[in-house]
């Protein structure tokens, strides 16, 4: 096999780690910077990339593409001195369409889920590899872009525990089937001055759109990532609902005394 043929992680992670497979379908990697071991299923490389993370930052940003992190699982058997893929089994490449399609077309071009279930998609993903298994909508939800927002969330929460105060944006509204939804921004300025934006949340309102009702979803929504106590403002539209729903709380203690110092300064400046 070619070198430009091997898969990436393989080729990136050998650099550092020396594979060997091991009982039970695993896999062994010594770690050549640290001589620690570390062990992972057959085809599973995550446990070696977050060590290589972890441990030997400079070297991992050196060889891999953030972009890329949730598709680096090749699968990499040492056997009998060669080395060999299981690239081409029919289950592995079933798993490489799906988290492709996910990535690429779902998350990142915004195309609705049920794409995977248009005759002409399944067509040309069928031309594109014939032993691809059509999978539903309700399939890709839960196994495939499950795993991708647990990550994005995890980032949000870490990024979010590092500031004092973020100011949110709200905005409710109905679709042509009469589906009510919720929507949440986070906004703030990071320790680089940088100002940063986040949608927390984006959830399905079942009950009335009471002013009552929108403020128990909005304070579960930040008691999730535990900034209820850091909102500074609360951006909304002027519906009758929002309006009550965000006339109290939800601001931080020190929000009067900010407020007077923009009035000392105004003064000052009148002066």
């Amino acid at each position: 096999m070619n070198l430009h043929q091997q898969p990436v992680a393989r080729i990136q992670l050998k650099k550092y780690f020396v594979f060997s497979l091991i009982e039970h379908n695993r896999i062994s990697g010594h770690c050549q910077l640290c001589n620690q071991d570390y062990k992972d299923k057959v085809g599973i490389f995550s446990n070696f990339i977050k060590h290589l993370k972890r441990k030997h930052l400079p070297e991992y940003e050196r060889t891999f593409n953030k972009q890329d992190e949730g598709l680096l699982e090749e699968e990499i058997i040492e056997g009998d001195g060669r080395p060999t893929t299981e690239l081409s089994t029919n289950k592995f490449k079933q798993t490489r369409i799906n988290l492709a399609i996910a990535k690429h077309l779902i998350i990142r071009c915004n195309f609705p889920l049920n794409l995977v279930e248009n005759h002409a998609f399944r067509d040309f993903i069928k031309d594109c590899n014939v032993k691809w298994t059509p999978i539903s909508a309700k399939h890709l939800k839960h196994n495939t872009i499950a795993p991708f927002k647990e990550k994005v969330n995890t980032i949000i929460h870490d990024a979010l525990s590092a500031v004092d105060h973020v100011t949110l944006t709200v905005d409710g509204w109905t679709d042509r089937k009469c589906r009510s939804f919720l929507g949440v921004t986070c906004h703030f300025i990071n320790f680089k001055m940088e100002p940063e934006s986040y949608l927390i949340d984006f959830v399905r309102l079942k009950s009335p759109h009471t002013g009552e009702n929108i403020l128990q979803t909005t304070e579960s929504i930040l008691d999730r990532f535990q900034i209820k106590e850091k909102v500074y403002k609360v951006v909304t539209d002027n519906a009758a609902s929002m309006i009550k729903a965000y006339k109290f709380g939800l601001a931080v203690d020190d929000e009067i005394n900010d407020n007077s110092r923009e009035t000392q300064l105004l003064s000052k400046t009148n002066a």
